[in-house]
């Protein structure tokens, strides 16, 4: 039987009509595709793509041009200059000299692949992370890292950064994530593969202490709070081969455990333990075959800016111990901002050496602390005025056989932990880079010397999050005045005086053209330094594009 349409049902499609005729014309799209619908649809259809859930492709292009009369001259690193300015024969040499400039170019790719099937059903993912770096107009047709900017190019140039595999036993990474493999290592609490870099320069010790790519075993957890525990091997050798023909591999590790309470959204304290342990006999390399790790190396203290301890063959330990915090890093709940740390090192090594003439052994108790405030005075979140400061304990000579100041893995990498948060170009390194890392002071302990650093920077968004301009200024000393140099001249304490402008570009989303420029006036510290012959001045343009 036919069924009939009630009544009620004709009177709503006629007021309908009513409405639809009503209407003024443009309020609603006309029906159907429209004549420039089929050239859309070419433009935009996805049906050959991969699906977003399994595979995802994030590019860095990063390219720098430098003008600068700080010239490093590196020793077999070829294309990377690393270290702090004026350390005399060892490491990049880096120079100071204004009939000396120098100009280059230099460009980073770095691709990150993440595959994540659909038959885990969200409980894995693996990534691999390369990178490819040259300076334009240097080397081709060979192989070598950081290399192939040259005429015809065509060279084997892939580092390895990461490969690994994160499990999710939750299926929500956020709430549990184990890491296997090679990864990024950082001394932030939190999961650098779902965790934006400008997060982790904010948080935790700040890359002071470890900073880089390492290959290990990491879990990341929010249960009752944010906890970490890892497992990393930094270097591995073969010490008593040569001379007991023993085969078997000795390693130097690090274990750390991280554990921070949110105290109120945005607000964060955490306490740390890390143990690092060390039985090469300061036979593992840091560059492999040409600079040692560890507290003997005799050519990575020139390359990284830590002190050179004066011990063979040494075995030990070292314990860090410390604290942090930070409030409110992205405005969300008003407009101040701070964090900071303190770490304090302790720890031993012991000369393996049958005969020796150095020390038997070395006692290590450093202490380091940080803080900065920031406030949001303007209209957008770009608009901030910081101050930080930071204190390391010193020890006016390193040599003997008690060392007073921070321990970082710049002890056991080329480098092992990068300062990225300081807003200085020249009194430390500037962190847009590629191979060239160089600054006054380039590691947390300055040679040994300790540190004592004031660093204030003001930022106005002249265009709303289009156009920036920054302005800085730091002063840096070190905390016990440096040995008399072997001629007599005597040295002071005061590091340098820098003042810096920057001016960034955002063209698109994570597209960012830079003007930077810094200028420095170095203090007593240098007195008698035939590598500091000027003052110190940099200008940069910078590319950075990320693209997802």
């Amino acid at each position: 039987m036919r069924r009939t349409r009630a009544p009620w049902f004709t009177l709503l499609a006629a007021v309908g009509a009513v409405v639809c005729t009503a209407t003024p014309a443009g309020a609603i799209p006309p029906a159907g595709p429209g004549p420039y619908y089929v050239d859309w649809e070419e433009r935009n259809a996805r049906e050959a793509d991969p699906l977003p859930s399994e595979f995802k492709l994030i590019n860095y292009f990063f390219s720098r041009v430098t003008a600068s009369n700080v010239v490093g001259d590196p020793s077999g690193l070829k294309g990377v200059s690393l270290g702090p300015i004026g350390p005399g024969t060892t490491g990049s040499q880096t120079r100071v000299d204004n009939d000396l400039p120098a100009f280059f170019v230099e460009q980073r790719w770095i691709p990150v692949i993440q595959y994540a099937p659909h038959f885990v059903d969200g409980l894995a993912a693996f990534r691999a992370q390369f990178e490819v770096d040259y300076m334009w107009g240097q080397a081709a047709n060979a192989i070598q890292n950081n290399q192939g900017g040259g005429f015809n190019a065509d060279q084997v140039n892939i580092q390895t950064k990461n490969v690994n595999v994160a499990i999710y036993p939750t299926r929500n990474p956020q709430r549990l994530s184990i890491l296997i493999g090679t990864q990024s290592i950082y001394d932030s609490i939190y999961d650098p593969t779902i965790t934006s870099l400008f997060d982790i320069i904010k948080t935790g010790y700040k890359l002071t202490y470890f900073g880089t790519d390492a290959t290990g075993l990491s879990v990341y957890g929010k249960y009752g709070g944010i906890w970490k525990a890892s497992f990393i091997p930094l270097e591995a050798t073969q010490p008593d081969k040569a001379t007991k023909d023993d085969p078997r591999l000795k390693f130097a590790w690090l274990a750390t455990l991280d554990y921070a309470y949110v105290v109120q959204p945005g607000t964060v304290v955490g306490l740390s333990f890390w143990h690092l342990q060390d039985a090469t006999k300061g036979k593992a390399f840091a560059f492999e075959g040409l600079v040692r790790g560890g507290p003997a190396s005799s050519g990575l203290s020139g390359f990284t800016g830590t002190a050179t301890f004066n011990i063979d063959e040494p075995n030990g330990n070292v314990e860090f111990i410390g604290a942090h915090f930070h409030h409110n890093i992205h405005f969300d709940n008003g407009d101040f901002a701070a964090s900071g740390f303190m770490m304090l090192n302790v720890g031993q090594y012991r000369s393996q050496a049958e005969t020796t003439e150095l020390n038997q052994k070395i006692d290590i108790l450093g202490l380091s602390a940080n803080l900065e405030g920031l406030y949001n005075w303007g209209k957008t979140t770009n608009d901030v005025v910081s101050l930080e400061t930071m204190f390391v304990s010193g020890d006016s000579d390193p040599t003997d056989g008690k060392y007073k100041s921070a321990f970082t893995l710049n002890q056991y990498g080329l480098p092992g932990s990068v300062w990225f948060n300081h807003k200085m170009l020249l009194l430390f390194p500037f962190t847009q880079t590629v191979s060239n890392y160089t600054g006054a002071v380039t590691d947390i302990s300055n040679q040994g010397y300790g540190l004592m650093t004031v660093l204030g920077a003001a930022r106005w968004d002249i265009i709303p999050y289009t156009l920036n301009l920054k302005g800085g200024l730091g002063y840096a000393m070190s905390t016990v005045r440096p040995p008399d140099l072997t001629d007599g001249v005597s040295r002071g304490r005061t590091i340098g005086l820098e003042v810096n402008a920057e001016l960034t570009w955002n063209i698109r989303y994570l597209m960012t053209v830079g003007l930077h420029a810094g200028y420095m006036v170095p203090g007593s510290f240098y007195d008698g330094n035939d590598q500091v012959a000027a003052n110190p001045w940099v200008m940069f343009t910078t590319f950075t594009w990320y693209a997802f």
